[in-house]
């Protein structure tokens, strides 16, 4: 199926304002953008057959991500997660996409493995959740074919907020939680169980 992915990023220096108690500014913009080309590398190299776009309102993400050979969809009016998404979800059902698979800039760690799970689970129902551990919404998988509109509800508890959309919208959903992808950095707590995570891991090798 003809896949698009997407990654909404703002611009990496007005990223990560949760962390700025113990991170100076330059870090976390540096973080940032590690991240981003860490998702885009990821999915470059794991999924080539797939597309990508990145909704930014940032010149610099633009050219970063054209630079990598992504799409790109310049943000305009308020920018904002809500509003990238269904930028992406139009822009995706005008261009003839199958599915559309919206993910973060922020997950540290990408497995392979996780997102063939993701994928298979869609096979299965026209809207998959990745959970996050905060009750938010890490990935995104909506069939296109089946769904002719979607309310895009990300901020607290999105994950259950799209199971909703989902059933308003007349589509099945199936939410999940996987080790990994329901992890991205917003807080230090994040950082501190990324890192207990990585560790218990590391000790059952």
């Amino acid at each position: 199926m003809k896949t698009l992915v997407v990654v909404p990023m703002k611009d990496a220096a007005a990223s990560k304002t949760r962390l700025a108690a113990a991170m100076p500014a330059a870090e976390r913009e540096r973080m940032s953008l590690a991240l981003f080309e860490r998702a885009q590398r990821f999915f470059r190299v794991q999924f080539p057959e797939f597309e990508r776009l990145v909704v930014t309102p940032s010149s610099s993400i633009a050219a970063l991500a054209k630079a990598d050979g992504a799409a790109v969809l310049v943000e305009e009016g308020a920018p904002g997660l809500n509003s990238a998404a269904r930028s992406s979800f139009d822009w995706a059902r005008k261009a003839g996409f199958g599915r559309l698979l919206v993910v973060p800039a922020d997950i540290p760690v990408w497995l392979r493995a996780e997102v063939d799970e993701l994928l298979e689970e869609g096979a299965r129902s026209p809207v998959v959740i990745a959970r996050a551990h905060d009750g938010g919404t890490n990935a995104l998988l909506i069939d296109l074919h089946l769904a002719d509109r979607f309310d895009f509800r990300y901020g607290t508890d999105s994950a259950s907020r799209h199971s909703e959309s989902a059933n308003a919208a007349g589509l099945g959903a199936r939410t999940r939680t996987w080790p990994f992808l329901s992890h991205d950095i917003d807080t230090v707590a994040d950082c501190l169980i990324l890192s207990q995570k990585l560790a218990a891991l590391t000790n059952t090798r």
